[in-house]
């Protein structure tokens, strides 16, 4: 298999695409989709709607839907000063329900007995048309003269999904960009994690945010939802507030003996039985689907950073560097030695090979190659990376 494909698939898969930091940026900063979103940082929002400085209008987008929610969650928050003021000056619109023309009517209705309105538009690509396409174009009329002078009493939110490029180039969405914020998957889970567990309170040790990363993901929902469940867990514990990985390990369910670095330490040490071991253990005590999903997401994770310590230039770089160039932010930069160390163990030639099989199994775990079992296809890719 040619390095150009080994170059493509780590690209693709190292913190699964170049988007949003946890930290955190949450738009897609370099490449326009039909509609180019703002260069947006989720604390900088959140920072600017605890100080009362309000946008008139927001278009909310993209695959993290958790933070979307929780944007929207904090502007209602903050809008009001009471129960009763929100009560009497919060609507909830849903698109299947609503045409232009309506979000339009809604947002143009002034405050009761409170400075502001908040008006939120949940799936807002799937509004009602009308069926004569001189109202749409009417209603398209009215929409863009709103947008250029907006009512200063109403927040209008308008939240959606993941939209494709064909979507975004068309009416309504293009006189949206100067509202627009692009929310797709975090990309540095471990920086995430360790800001929303600072939330609660609490800190994540090293070890700590490499076991929940690899079990949660990089779903900004799941391990936000992880960490709650932690922060119940350690509550009440004396000492310092720091969740280690023996609770981690704990929380999801897992033995210390059986987990992935336990499985990468038999890998690098180049023992077929006991990967093999662990990996059947994994899956036993994860279920065999979840179990393999969390093999694969740290392996390919693992030899895509082995990959990338093989390339001079990186070489040459400073170990504050490297651990950048890898995606190790904060305490996660712990772990460079190890993964430096790692490197003399396997050749290019290795990795590369490795990075294939685990593409491949990937490919079966997501049906588009044939899978009999998830069982042999763990041991066979087992044995694809070990020989």
């Amino acid at each position: 298999m040619p390095q150009l494909f080994v170059a493509h698939f780590a690209a693709r898969y190292f913190y699964h695409g170049f988007f949003i930091l946890a930290g955190n940026h949450l738009a897609n900063l370099d490449k326009p989709i039909g509609l180019l979103a703002k260069k947006a940082v989720f604390n900088d929002i959140e920072a600017a709607l605890k100080q009362k400085r309000f946008q008139p209008i927001y278009f909310f987008f993209g695959r993290e839907d958790f933070l979307i929610e929780e944007l929207v969650r904090i502007i209602k928050a903050e809008a009001f000063h009471s129960a009763e003021d929100s009560n009497l000056n919060f609507t909830l619109l849903y698109g299947e329900e609503q045409t232009l023309g309506d979000v339009v009517s809604v947002a143009s209705e002034y405050p009761m007995f409170s400075e502001r309105r908040l008006v939120v538009v949940k799936s807002f690509d799937k509004l009602k048309k009308d069926r004569s396409r001189e109202k749409q174009k009417a209603q398209t009329a009215l929409f863009t003269e709103y947008l250029k002078n907006p009512l200063p009493s109403t927040i209008l939110v308008l939240t959606t999904g993941k939209l494709d490029k064909a979507t975004l180039s068309k009416e309504p969405f293009p006189l949206l960009q100067s509202f627009s914020y692009e929310f797709d998957q975090i990309q540095d889970a471990g920086r995430f994690a360790e800001e929303r567990a600072k939330r609660y309170g609490w800190t994540l040790s090293p070890q700590a945010i490499k076991i929940l990363v690899t079990f949660a993901g990089n779903s900004a929902r799941e391990l936000d939802a992880e960490i709650q469940k932690l922060s119940l867990f350690a509550d009440g514990k004396s000492g310092e507030k720091i969740l280690t990985d023996a609770e981690v390990l704990q929380t999801v369910g897992l033995s210390r003996e059986y987990n992935v670095f336990e499985l990468d330490k038999a890998i690098v040490a180049g023992d077929l039985r006991m990967a093999s071991g662990i990996a059947l253990m994994i899956l036993e005590h994860e279920g065999e689907k979840t179990g393999l999903f969390a093999i694969l997401n740290y392996l390919i994770m693992f030899f895509t950073r082995l990959w990338k310590l093989k390339m001079p230039a990186v070489q040459r770089m400073t170990h504050a560097d490297i651990a950048k160039e890898l995606g190790m932010y904060g305490s996660q930069a712990y772990f460079l030695k190890d993964y430096l160390s790692y490197t003399g163990r396997f050749s290019v030639l290795q990795i590369e090979n490795a990075l294939i099989a685990l593409h491949e199994a990937d490919l079966a775990l997501k049906g588009i190659l044939p899978i009999q079992d998830e069982k042999l296809l763990i041991l066979s890719l087992m044995r694809k990376i070990l020989t």
